[in-house]
């Protein structure tokens, strides 16, 4: 009996070492005959499992997966629209390869949900320049990716695509997850416009790499008024990236002097972090918190508040985020 248990473990470890990955079916230095780099594994049928990192694509179930880890060669579009997961979920995929005038998906599928809620790994930060040339881009198709501090060179045409610098050269950004005149308030793009951060799923369309933001909160826009702008009202902005890995910042336009104090709690109402606690002069701040407690250690992967608060000025604010691991 213990001889067929030990057999038993042996034969599921070597399932497990030999399961096919979303960087199997990816990875590939051959460009081919289209430059399109397809998939060394085209035309096979494959079982993968992986986390959704986009979901509802083409605003028909249609989603986005990728290995837990996340990164480079990670991701994959799965073109199936009969089960529609939400973002978290860990998913079981069972299809066949197929480039798609030059995306690689999984189609004629049969997905099953193994578990929800769990963290949707990281977006990788690349240069606008590197979802333009396809050496450059083929890496990150599929996968969850972010810029940075970009401008809009042109505006949304009649196919909802619109474009971004951030002076490395321009790319694409496309609205098949939702229509930017569909959410209240409309979101406007205009050349000129400037904003800190845009992350989405990276897909290939019509020879061009086009990011698409899954929700308004990927379209992060704290950059739009000239440096030091005092406001009228005091404002908590927001805490930009938000889930984060390995830190975050919290952005602030204080009306007044005042005497401010930021801190971090975890979940169970416990300050873990004293990030600011003296007087600031009005106008922005940015505050990065690090991940760490005031013991210089890492904190847990889990959900955290931000809570600011000055009394000189009657302002207090809350803000939630989520550390991922």
């Amino acid at each position: 009996m213990k001889r067929f248990f030990a057999i038993l473990i042996l034969s599921l470890a070597m399932t497990a070492l030999c399961a096919t990955t979303i960087y199997d079916i990816q990875y590939t230095t051959n460009a081919g005959p289209d430059g399109t780099y397809p998939s060394p594994m085209e035309g096979q049928d494959v079982t993968v499992t992986g986390i959704v990192t986009g979901a509802n694509y083409d605003q028909d179930n249609k989603f986005f997966m990728s290995d837990p880890e996340g990164g480079a060669w990670h991701g994959i579009y799965v073109y199936d629209y009969t089960v529609g997961p939400v973002l978290g979920d860990e998913v079981e995929v069972t299809g066949t390869v197929t480039e798609y005038y030059g995306l690689t998906e999984l189609g004629y599928c049969t997905v099953n949900i193994l578990s929800s809620g769990n963290p949707v790994p990281a977006p990788s930060v690349v240069s606008t320049l590197n979802l333009v040339v396809p050496a450059q881009a083929e890496p990150y198709e599929g996968c969850l990716v972010e810029v940075q501090n970009v401008e809009v060179t042109e505006a949304q045409d009649e196919f909802g695509q619109w474009y971004v610098d951030d002076g490395s050269g321009e790319c694409q950004v496309d609205d098949e997850f939702f229509y930017l005149d569909s959410v209240t308030p409309p979101i406007i793009i205009t050349v000129g416009m400037t904003w800190d951060i845009i992350r989405g799923c990276l897909d290939y369309s019509y020879d061009e790499y086009g990011i698409n933001p899954r929700t308004p909160e990927d379209l992060i826009e704290v950059a739009d008024a000239p440096n030091n702008t005092i406001s009228s009202v005091s404002e908590f902005t927001g805490c930009y990236p938000n889930p984060f890995n390995p830190e975050t910042t919290a952005y602030f336009n204080l009306a007044q002097d005042c005497n401010l104090e930021l801190s971090v709690y975890n979940i169970k109402g416990e300050k873990v972090r004293t990030l600011v606690s003296e007087e600031l002069t009005a106008g922005e701040h940015h505050i990065l918190w690090n991940g760490k407690d005031d013991q210089n250690k890492s904190v847990s992967s889990g959900i955290y508040f931000m809570f600011a608060e000055s009394n000189s000025i009657d302002f207090t604010s809350i803000k939630k985020v989520i550390l991922i691991k």
